[in-house]
């Protein structure tokens, strides 16, 4: 399984280099992990802005104790909170084109640094998807896929 702490700490790099390459106007607030839905709704209770969210990554073992690699299931979400009924629609559509070019800046350091949490690189798909209205009012994007790390 991946360390925890340090996968943290790799998201933290994340959002530093996603806001590096920004526009100083779309800056991602803060990181947040939730084991689930339920969890994540409480950490962003009061929180505004956009933040980097992430599952604690569940972990499938290979091999034996001595010699093994764990595949670890990782979902990240770049969300911004948003009111049902407050934008119209091409406010909404605005919304969804500054989220996709900061989620683009966030795939690009996914891609060429996939290494850098630990001794780990991600498989072959990055699995991405709109979101909207999720843990309690949030829109923005995901990147579901699998991180490789051996022993």
């Amino acid at each position: 399984m991946i360390d925890i702490k340090r996968f943290r700490e790799y998201l933290v790099e994340l959002m530093v280099y996603t806001n590096e390459e920004s526009s100083a106007d779309v800056q991602i607030e803060g990181v947040a992990i939730g084991v689930h839905q339920g969890h994540m709704i409480k950490k962003l209770k009061d929180k505004s802005g956009i933040w980097l969210c992430a599952n604690y990554p569940d972990a499938v073992m290979s091999g034996t104790d001595d010699q093994h690699s764990d595949r670890n299931k990782v979902v990240l979400f770049l969300m911004e909170k948003v009111s049902s009924g407050q934008h119209t629609d091409d406010e909404e559509l605005d919304h969804y084109a500054k989220m996709q070019h900061l989620f683009l800046i966030l795939r690009k350091y996914l891609l060429n640094n996939s290494a850098s949490c630990g001794q780990f690189v991600t498989g072959e798909a990055l699995e991405q998807e709109w979101e909207y209205d999720i843990f309690g009012g949030w829109n923005g994007l995901s990147v579901m896929f699998n991180l490789n790390d051996y022993d």
